[in-house]
C-alpha cells in the first residue's frame, strides 16, 4: 500500500524517572495506535556515577544521556511496530525532555 493512502502518525517520547515511554498516534482522530516502554539500565542514578563510582551528594538524582539515546533506537521502533506502521508515516515527533516557558500573546516570556 503507498504511504500517501495510509495514515499519517505522530510519536510522543516521554523521557521518565526510570524509563522511556513512546506512543504512536494517528494524527486524524488522535487514536493510540501502539506504545513501548524501555526501562533505564542504571535506574534514577542517586548515589554514585555509574562510570566513575563518584558519590552523589544528599537528594540528587541523575539519568544517564545515553538512556535517552536507548529510548529513541529501541522504544520508538517498538512503538511503530506495535502501532502497525512504517516509519515513513511519521508525520512528527513530540518530546517532554524540554522546559515548558509560559509567553504573552506577543511571544515574550511571561514574567
Amino acid at each position: 500500500m503507498n504511504t500517501r493512502t495510509q495514515p499519517s502518525v505522530t510519536v510522543g517520547v516521554d523521557f521518565g524517572t526510570l524509563a522511556g515511554r513512546s506512543v504512536v498516534v494517528a494524527v486524524e482522530d488522535g487514536t493510540e495506535l501502539g506504545s513501548a516502554v524501555h526501562d533505564y539500565p542504571h535506574g534514577a542514578i542517586d548515589r554514585a556515577l555509574p562510570t566513575t563510582g563518584e558519590s552523589l551528594p544528599p537528594d540528587w538524582a541523575l539519568q544517564h544521556p545515553r538512556h535517552w539515546q536507548e529510548v529513541l533506537r529501541v522504544a520508538v521502533p517498538e512503538a511503530l511496530d506495535a502501532a502497525g506502521v512504517r516509519p515513513e508515516q511519521m508525520i512528527g515527533t513530540d518530546f517532554t525532555a524540554c522546559t515548558v516557558l509560559p509567553v504573552l500573546a506577543d511571544g515574550t516570556p511571561w514574567p
